[in-house]
């Protein structure tokens, strides 16, 4: 009597090439989920595929502030016309450029002030800056997250602590990261997908720690078309011809002491949180024992 309550008949044969059954064929089988694994890493694959072709192309040399010169008239008028889509086509350039690691963000974030002005193109490339981050830490936490914790596990308790302490002051960490760039760009997205930091802390420190580099080289964006603009009054044709002689002298500070002010202001809970943790080290120390 089997299991379920119905006579089956007893035989001696294997099942057929070894399906449904240990006995006949190969006694291992087929290697299970490999097309899995190759799906889960397949993102990872195409993102550094992309990102060698983007660098054997040479994408960052596109990227110059001569070249924002030459073509500012031809980019203004595109823009005039066609305000709402350009708007979209340069958000989404923007998204690639930081998904591939383009080199060249700063002038890309300049581009958005001669195109928009410092506040709107601040806005636009703040927001690219933020999807491009997240569709990153995506692509790394859903391909390398899992394989990420098991290594973690398998290295002992230092490992295991340091990912804790780094998932408990993530926040933190992030925005320093964004405003000062210790690391590379593409590892500040890609550390906290492999040590477990959620969306919640991911996106709102992101957000927070870009805004004072793309505002202000947003308004720096805005000075060099205020700038090019009284040189082609002076000298018509000049941008064109790359003949116009850009003097910065007579630039306002205003971008500067924005990004620094928001910059300063970003950084006053962090700093705050990493006073209260040495309070209550040296309060503990300080603790008689009882």
């Amino acid at each position: 009597m089997n299991p379920v309550g119905h006579d089956m008949p007893e035989t001696d044969e294997p099942s057929p090439s070894g399906v449904g059954g240990r006995a006949g064929g190969n006694p291992e089988g087929p290697k299970p989920g490999w097309w899995r694994m190759l799906l889960r890493w397949s993102p990872v694959l195409l993102l550094i595929g992309a990102g060698i072709v983007a660098w054997a192309v040479g994408l960052g040399q596109y990227l110059s502030i001569s070249r924002i010169v030459e073509s500012r008239a031809a980019l203004l008028d595109f823009v005039d016309a066609r305000p709402v889509m350009t708007a979209l086509a340069y958000g989404g350039i923007y998204v690639v450029a930081v998904v591939l690691s383009v080199p060249g963000g700063a002038i890309l974030t300049m581009v958005g002030g001669v195109l928009y002005g410092g506040a709107l193109g601040g806005v636009i490339t703040t927001a690219s800056a933020v999807i491009g981050s997240l569709c990153v830490y995506l692509i790394a936490r859903t391909s390398l997250g899992g394989w990420m914790r098991e290594r973690t596990l398998a290295m002992g308790p230092r490992v295991q602590n340091l990912a804790a302490s780094f998932r408990r002051n993530a926040f933190y960490i992030l925005v320093l990261l964004r405003i000062v760039p210790i690391i590379p760009y593409w590892a500040s997205n890609v550390v906290p997908a492999l040590f477990g930091v959620g969306l919640a802390v991911f996106i709102p420190a992101t957000l927070i720690g870009l805004i004072p580099w793309t505002v202000s080289f947003a308004f720096f964006g805005e000075a060099l078309n205020d700038v090019v603009a009284a040189q082609e009054i002076a000298n018509p044709g000049c941008a064109a011809a790359g003949t116009c002689e850009l003097d910065f002298s007579s630039v306002s500070t205003k971008p500067i002491l924005i990004g620094l002010a928001i910059a300063a202001v970003a950084l006053i809970p962090i700093a705050s949180h990493w006073w209260q943790r040495r309070r209550q080290g040296n309060a503990e120390e300080t603790k008689p024992d009882v």
